[in-house]
């Protein structure tokens, strides 16, 4: 049972469902350090030379095992600028090895990872050294410097690889429910099909806020 994170998600390859075509790599994403809500994600072009893009994550449809999917490649924006830091928000590269503690001041360990929504728009959890998770909800808060968490019982141990299966899906049971997505895991391993023709919604310029040029 695997969970969906920023390390598996990394280097997968990006395709278009309405040009059908390879557009880049994931790379690096933005989250708002407060709702943890995914603002876009940072793109490898294809090629040596190539340079980076950005795509808003709500023109993200899903992020799989092999592939991710957009909706379009008109989405994408290239640029050559750098990574530069907005107030409020942090880039997964830049925020990895943060320490969290506990409102006791008991050390929790720093972060290796982040446990992300199939869709690649929410953060909802982080993996801790020691092989630690630390659920994202209202008990845990996010800063710049430091994580802190209430209380020292929010981290949940993963389970050990020799653990039989039933064990093994009591623990993912209680996980999915303390970081809220075990309903979408299931609809999407039951077949439902994902509407990708909603454009209703405004999309984000990730590029033009956090890419300089």
């Amino acid at each position: 049972m695997n969970l969906e994170t920023w390390k598996r998600a990394q280097n997968l390859q990006v395709a278009s469902l309405a040009e059908g075509a390879f557009v880049g790599r994931l790379d690096d994403f933005m989250f708002d350090l407060e709702t943890h809500q995914i603002y876009g994600w940072r793109l490898k072009g294809s090629g040596m030379f190539a340079k980076p893009g950005g795509v808003p994550a709500d023109e993200l449809v899903l992020v799989g095992r092999d592939l991710a999917l957009i909706r379009s490649e008109e989405a994408v924006e290239w640029s050559g600028g750098r990574i530069t830091v907005v107030d409020g928000r942090a880039w997964a590269s830049a925020y990895r090895g943060t320490q969290a503690v506990s409102r006791r001041g008991r050390s929790l360990g720093a972060v290796q990872d982040f446990v992300i929504d199939r869709e690649g728009n929410q953060v909802t959890g982080l993996l801790l050294h020691g092989g630690l998770l630390l659920p994202l909800d209202g008990r845990v808060s996010t800063g710049p410097a430091a994580i802190i968490a209430e209380s020292d019982d929010l981290v949940v141990e993963m389970p050990d690889e020799e653990a039989g299966a039933g064990e093994q899906v009591a623990w993912w049971n209680r996980l999915t429910s303390a970081i809220g997505m075990g309903s979408s895991r299931a609809a999407l391993e039951e077949g439902t099909t994902i509407d990708v023709t909603d454009d209703s919604h405004g999309t984000e310029s990730l590029v033009a806020e956090s890419l300089q040029d």
